[in-house]
């Protein structure tokens, strides 16, 4: 039987019988339209070959897709965020019965929680979810994201550290940590590019290196060619005359193997605490290059977009957005203006409201 919500004013069918799976949707307008859906359900639940997939088998058969087709900490985030929503819910409801109120719901609770930037990526996440069932035929309704706004949310604004904290970290490291540090700096590769680097990717004769990413769509791996520099070349350069020569990798552990995450996470939080300056990673480093680059001045943005090896123009244009606070010309004019005609003005002024309260 229906049930109403009082304080929001809508209706909840629910079914409940022996030997039938417990289906519940909320967000009905009437008791009418709650009861036909009731009814609707359970001459489809009593009929198996009409039944449709509850959002667990489904989202479940999406994962398996995104196993061959994402990146692991892609289907993770997916996952968890899949998880998140019937824990919410506190049902597995069959993705026919899912609708907007349902879903906004779940939103409005990640929003309170978690704030705005967490919600929106979930709506992202949903919206994907659910078009990925309709284009697959495991379901015969509309998108229930679409139409949900996004949340209110703080832009992020990346860690930018200045020069004299990353001179600071380098003097504090050894030999191995000073390399790793140059190499990121003066290619602007991610930590896992440079973990992958192997002798093979550099050719000393053309002066260049090849960089191994996933960071594109798919999750595959990619190689990117880049040139070295003076500096770059000669810590290399250097490596490779005190190489291991039984072992392939640039950047190795002292048994001659690939190093590995574990290690290298835990050299950055050391150095700067040893250089007694805020703490920052790799990353980091990889954002101080960018907005090195672009206040510049002189490199175009297809040009910084090849070093920081972006698929599209777009992408490096919003990294950098988010790393180089623009400047204001228009209100350093005014400052200008003000001060260049009525500095005179403004100093009498400024002297007559001393020592009043305003």
């Amino acid at each position: 039987m229906p049930f109403q919500d009082k304080k929001k004013k809508t209706w909840t069918g629910t079914i409940q019988k022996r030997g039938l799976p417990r289906r519940v949707k909320k967000g009905f307008k009437t008791k009418t339209a709650a009861k036909e859906w009731e009814r609707v359900t359970l001459l489809n639940l009593q009929n198996p070959r009409e039944i449709s997939l509850t959002f667990s088998e489904a989202s479940n058969k999406y994962l398996t897709w995104c196993e061959k087709h994402r990146k692991l900490n892609t289907y993770r985030q997916k996952s968890f965020i899949f998880r998140s929503l019937i824990a919410f819910w506190g049902d597995d409801p069959v993705l026919d019965t899912i609708n907007k109120n349902m879903i906004e719901e779940y939103l409005d609770s990640r929003f309170e929680n978690s704030g705005g930037a967490s919600a929106n990526r979930d709506l992202r996440e949903l919206t994907t979810l659910f078009r990925w069932f309709y284009n697959n035929k495991y379901c015969d309704e509309d998108n229930p994201c679409l139409g949900v706004e996004p949340y209110k949310s703080i832009p992020f604004l990346r860690y930018v550290p200045p020069p004299e904290d990353i001179n600071a970290v380098m003097l504090s490291a050894n030999q191995f940590e000073y390399d790793f540090i140059q190499c990121v700096y003066h290619t602007a590769a991610r930590r896992k590019e440079l973990q992958r680097l192997k002798w093979d990717d550099i050719n000393f004769q053309t002066g260049s290196l090849l960089l191994w990413t996933r960071k594109r769509k798919g999750g595959g791996l990619e190689k990117d060619e880049l040139k070295m520099n003076s500096v770059i070349y000669q810590v290399l350069e250097a490596r490779y005359k005190e190489r291991n020569r039984k072992s392939p990798w640039v950047f190795y552990n002292e048994q001659g193997e690939q190093i590995n995450k574990n290690t290298l996470d835990k050299i950055m939080p050391r150095l700067c605490k040893k250089a007694e300056v805020k703490n920052f990673g790799f990353t980091a480093i990889r954002h101080h290059v960018a907005a090195v680059l672009a206040d510049s001045k002189k490199l175009s943005l297809i040009e910084i977009q090849k070093q920081l090896r972006h698929k599209r123009a777009t992408t490096t244009d919003i990294y950098l957005k988010s790393l180089v606070v623009g400047e204001n010309r228009a209100a350093d004019i005014l400052e200008n203006a003000q001060k260049k005609v009525f500095n005179t003005k403004v100093n009498t002024i400024s002297l007559k409201r001393k020592g009043r309260n305003i």
